[in-house]
C-alpha cells in the first residue's frame, strides 16, 4: 500500500471499523485486510465494474451508493440491489479460479469505494472465518429482501413501490430524515420492480398530488410515511 493510500484509509478507519463486517476486529487486523488497496471515486452513473468483466478486485462502499444491475434475455435492465456504505461488493467470487463480475455496478450520485485486490482477499479476507461469515450474512440479507419483493409480486404496484421506498429510507437515512440521500429516477424504480416507467410515473405523480411525497433533482422526500406504510397493507 502506498503512503498516500494508507493515509486515506487511516482517515476512514473509525467509520470502517463501525461497519458490521469489521465489528470485533482489532485495528491491526482491519488494516491488514486493506493491504495494497486504493480509493476509487465514481461520478453519478459511472460504472464501477461491468458484468462479465474479469474480476481482479472487489470493493468496500464508503460513500454514496451503487445499483447492481443485470440484463434479461430481452436486453432489459433489472436492478438486483442498491448497495450502501458498509456493503462489500464481489468479495466471495474472489475465491473462484477465474472470477468474473456477476452484475454491473453503477454509481448513484458521487460515490467512493475502497478497491481491494483479489490477492488480498486470498491472503487475508479468505483466511478470516469471522469476516467471511459476515460477508455471507450481508448476501443473505440481500437474498431475503429479494424474497420479500417476490412475495409482493401478486400485489398492486403501489404496494411494491411503497416497500421499496421504505426499504431504501431505512437503509440510507437516519431516524430523523425522510429524504432519500441517493438520486432515484422513475426508471430505476421501474427497473428494480420489473415494471414500466409509465406505471411508476402514474403512481409517483398521484402520490405527489396527494402530498405523500415530493421530488427534487431525483431526491425523493416522504412527507407522509404513515400513508406509505398503509399501502403495504393493501391486498
Amino acid at each position: 500500500m502506498s503512503e498516500s493510500a494508507a493515509v486515506q484509509i487511516e482517515t476512514f478507519l473509525p467509520e470502517i471499523e463501525s461497519f458490521p463486517v469489521f465489528e470485533g476486529l482489532q485495528r491491526k487486523q482491519v488494516l491488514e485486510l486493506f493491504r495494497d488497496s486504493k480509493m476509487k471515486a465514481t461520478k453519478h452513473r459511472e460504472t464501477l465494474y461491468q458484468i462479465g468483466q474479469e474480476a481482479r478486485s472487489f470493493s468496500l462502499v464508503l460513500r454514496g451508493a451503487y445499483k447492481l444491475v443485470r440484463s434479461t434475455s430481452k436486453g432489459e435492465d433489472v436492478i438486483m440491489h442498491f448497495s450502501s456504505p458498509g456493503d462489500v461488493l464481489a468479495a466471495l467470487i474472489m475465491s473462484q479460479p477465474k472470477p468474473v463480475y456477476p452484475v454491473t455496478a453503477v454509481s448513484m450520485g458521487p460515490s467512493l469505494v475502497l478497491e481491494i485486490p483479489r490477492k488480498t482477499y486470498t491472503d487475508c479476507w479468505g483466511q478470516n472465518a469471522q469476516v467471511v461469515s459476515k460477508i455471507q450474512s450481508l448476501l443473505f440479507g440481500r437474498m431475503s429482501l429479494l424474497q420479500e419483493q417476490k412475495l409482493l409480486n401478486k400485489g398492486p404496484l403501489s404496494q411494491k413501490v411503497a416497500f421499496l421506498l421504505l426499504q431504501l429510507l431505512e437503509k440510507y437515512s437516519s431516524q430523523s430524515e425522510t429524504i432519500l440521500p441517493i438520486p432515484l429516477t422513475r426508471k430505476e424504480i421501474a427497473d428494480s420492480l420489473g415494471s414500466t416507467v409509465e406505471s411508476i410515473i402514474r403512481i409517483m405523480s398521484d402520490w405527489s398530488h396527494q402530498g405523500i411525497i415530493t421530488t427534487e433533482d431525483h431526491h425523493i422526500e416522504i412527507l407522509q410515511p404513515g400513508r406509505i406504510v398503509d399501502f403495504l397493507k393493501e391486498n
